[in-house]
């Protein structure tokens, strides 16, 4: 079967990157032909760096489509027009990246639906004037969106997709890579630092800014790390002036852009994952984090909130500071061993298992 899979920001490298090359490997293991929508070329050497993994196509259809105003910072109309181009050299279409209904799919993966985020991005006439007819696609085509194939990567996006688009969908969590699934006890480290990590893309939307407050209220010695991706230098600008100001420089690091390895190293070291956005939608830094032997400290919202037990999750910063500062003195191997085993269900074969059932089922 010839499939394209429609992903126009691939080599951003995040989580919905990693789900579309998990989905494309699935695929391909099956014996499908295989065509990407594109943005931009593959960057084989960012996806080596990032994920020690490369995408493997049949065709690459690259499409630097963009000509609507700047109302459309989501490309609705946009990816609407190339889901359509994309869909006449395929069967089937599955959209990775949109979070809505484009023209062209069939099937489509969720990470939590595009409307339900503009409502509060966009509240303003003109905006509204402007998706209306999005909107009012949407509502025409509905009788048809409910025969299409729906994943959503938690419970709390699928209630949001019922909520938004009057659809049910499948969750289908995403996968954890295999290199932090399956350790065992011996290779955890019993003398690691007392150090909370934070995985995350550098950006406004992120609540990074709580850090370097949590860690004015946090115990002296602690340290506190910051590392990921980021595309531009004004939040992370921001960030080092705002540690600066509160006389944190010594306590918070900001690392970018680092390797997988780096990554790696870092998370079987530290004592404790903190994760910083609220209403996250699922957060698969959290797992690899629990996977690693970190105990997790996460917002009382959204998605985490299946998988981390409440007296890991924080409402206020002080709360946060005091369950970081008793998850660190509290830590210990087994513990530790013990948190990693509750995620093995989040494994990259019960992700490609669970996929392709649902899939042949739908679309075979």
């Amino acid at each position: 079967m010839i499939i394209g899979i429609f992903h126009p920001h691939i080599n951003g490298c995040g989580g919905s990157e990693w789900v579309a090359l998990k989905i494309i490997q699935t695929l391909k293991e099956h014996g499908h032909q295989l065509i990407l929508l594109t943005d931009s070329k593959l960057n084989s050497t960012k996806f080596a760096n990032i994920f020690n993994e490369k995408v493997n196509v049949d065709k690459q259809m690259i499409f630097p489509f963009r000509f609507f105003p700047p109302q459309d910072t989501r490309n609705i109309y946009t990816d609407a027009i190339r889901s359509k181009l994309l869909k006449s050299k395929c069967e089937i279409l599955i959209d990775t990246y949109s979070n809505s209904l484009l023209p062209g799919m069939d099937v489509a993966y969720i990470h939590y639906p595009i409307m339900e985020l503009l409502k509060n991005e966009f509240p303003g006439l003109r905006n509204k004037i402007f998706y209306y007819p999005h909107k009012t696609f949407l509502s025409y085509s509905h009788k048809n969106n409910t025969e299409k194939l729906i994943f959503a990567n938690s419970k709390f996006t699928a209630e949001a997709i019922k909520n938004s688009l009057n659809l049910t969908s499948h969750v289908l969590y995403p996968p954890v890579s295999n290199d932090f699934l399956n350790q065992s006890r011996k290779e955890f480290n019993p003398k690691r630092e007392d150090t909370v990590l934070t995985i995350s893309r550098i950006a406004f939307d992120k609540n990074l800014e709580i850090i370097p407050h949590v860690a004015k209220y946090s115990k002296k010695g602690t340290s506190f790390i910051i590392t990921g991706l980021y595309d531009h230098a004004k939040p992370f600008k921001s960030l080092q002036v705002l540690i600066k100001n509160l006389g944190v420089a010594d306590k918070v690091k900001i690392i970018p852009n680092i390797s997988r390895t780096r990554l790696n190293d870092l998370l079987f070291n530290c004592k404790v994952y903190f994760h910083t956005k609220i209403n996250e939608h699922f957060g698969i830094s959290i797992i690899e984090a629990m996977s690693s032997g970190c105990i997790p400290i996460v917002h009382n919202s959204g998605g985490p909130k299946e998988f981390v037990s409440s007296n890991l999750r924080y409402e206020t910063i002080e709360e946060a500071a005091m369950k970081i500062d008793a998850a660190i003195e509290n830590w210990s191997v087994t513990k530790a061993y013990r948190l990693s085993q509750t995620t093995q269900k989040f494994s990259e074969s019960n992700f490609c298992k669970r996929f392709t059932e649902i899939f042949n089922k739908h679309c075979t």
